[in-house]
C-alpha cells in the first residue's frame, strides 16, 4: 500500500501537471473545450519509481518515442474539471522500448480516444522539432467556422487570408496554419496526416473539427492558438460588417518578417506552395 501511495504522490508532484491545470482553466473560460471536447498531452522522460502496468498494442510504431512517457488527458474528461484538479483526469503512460506498445503508469487509466493521433504527432515532433513537447487540441468556434467558408480549404488559403489581418500574426506564425481535411475523430489517418503537417506548422486546423497546437509547453501552444483565434475574430467582425478584408499586403508582411529575422521561415513554406 505504501508503494502505491508513494507512486500517487510522485505523480501528483509532476511539474507538467500544473501546465495542464492552468491551460485547462483557460480553455474552459474561453469556451473552447465544451463538455469533454478536446484533449492535451505532453512528452517527458519516465519518472523513477513508478510500477509499469500491462502493455497494450499501439496502432502504429513510434520509434522516436521509445522509452518515453506521455502525460495525456483521459477519455471523457472535462477541461473545467482538469482546471480544478488535474490528477484524476490526466494519465501517465510509457511507450515500450520496441515503440509498438504502451502501458499505464499513474493517474487516469483511460486515455483519450485520440491517443493514436497524439502518438503519431509526438513521434514527428521528437524527430523534427524536439523542443515542442506539448500538444493541445480544442474546439474554438471561430476557427471551426472558417472551414465553412468557400475557398478556405487548404493551408495557404487560410494562412494568407487570416494571418494578414493583424500585424503580428504572421510574425508569430511565419509558417502559417496547417490544414487537414475532415477525417474520423480519433482515427489513425487523422494522426498520420497531422504528423505530416506539424513538420512545418505549429498549428493545424482540422476541417469542421477544431484546431491542433504544438509548443514547448501547453501554455506556449495556447499562446499560438490565441494568435490565430484573434485573427479569425477580426475576420468575422469584418465579415459581419459586410467587408471582405484584403489585409496587409504581402510586401508589407515580408518587411515585418525581415525586420524580425523570420522571413526565411515564411519563404520556405511559400516555396513549397
Amino acid at each position: 500500500m505504501s508503494a502505491k501511495i508513494n507512486a500517487m504522490a510522485k505523480f501528483a508532484n509532476l511539474p507538467a501537471l500544473a501546465d495542464f491545470q492552468s491551460t485547462a482553466h483557460w480553455l474552459a473560460l474561453r469556451g473552447w473545450s465544451e463538455a469533454a471536447g478536446g484533449n492535451m498531452s505532453a512528452r517527458l522522460d519516465v519518472p523513477d519509481g513508478l510500477p509499469e502496468g500491462p502493455y497494450e498494442d499501439l496502432p502504429l510504431a513510434v520509434p522516436f518515442l521509445a522509452g518515453k512517457a506521455l502525460l495525456l488527458t483521459g477519455s471523457g474528461t472535462r477541461a473545467r474539471e482538469i482546471g480544478v484538479d488535474p490528477t484524476p483526469h490526466v494519465g501517465l503512460y510509457k511507450i515500450s522500448e520496441d515503440a509498438k506498445h504502451y502501458c499505464w503508469l499513474a493517474g487516469n487509466q483511460k486515455p483519450t480516444m485520440e491517443l493514436p493521433t497524439h502518438c503519431a504527432i509526438h513521434n514527428a515532433l521528437e524527430q523534427f522539432r524536439p523542443d515542442d513537447k506539448a500538444i493541445l487540441h480544442t474546439h474554438p468556434e471561430r476557427l471551426i467556422a472558417l472551414c465553412h467558408v468557400a475557398g478556405m480549404e487548404d493551408s495557404k488559403a487560410i494562412s494568407d487570408k487570416i494571418l494578414c489581418l493583424q500585424s503580428e500574426a504572421r510574425l508569430i506564425l511565419p509558417e502559417g496554419i496547417g490544414f487537414v481535411e475532415h477525417e474520423l475523430p480519433g482515427s489513425l489517418t487523422l494522426g498520420l496526416k497531422s504528423a505530416e503537417e506539424v513538420k512545418l506548422h505549429h498549428l493545424v486546423l482540422w476541417q469542421f473539427h477544431g484546431c491542433l497546437a504544438t509548443g514547448t509547453s501547453l501554455a506556449h501552444a495556447f499562446d499560438l492558438l490565441e494568435v490565430f483565434e484573434k485573427s479569425a475574430r477580426v475576420y468575422w467582425q469584418l465579415h459581419a460588417a459586410g467587408i471582405d478584408p484584403t489585409g496587409i499586403s504581402k510586401p508589407e508582411i515580408e518587411d515585418i518578417l525581415l525586420a524580425f529575422d523570420c522571413l526565411e521561415r515564411y519563404q520556405s513554406v511559400q516555396s513549397d506552395d
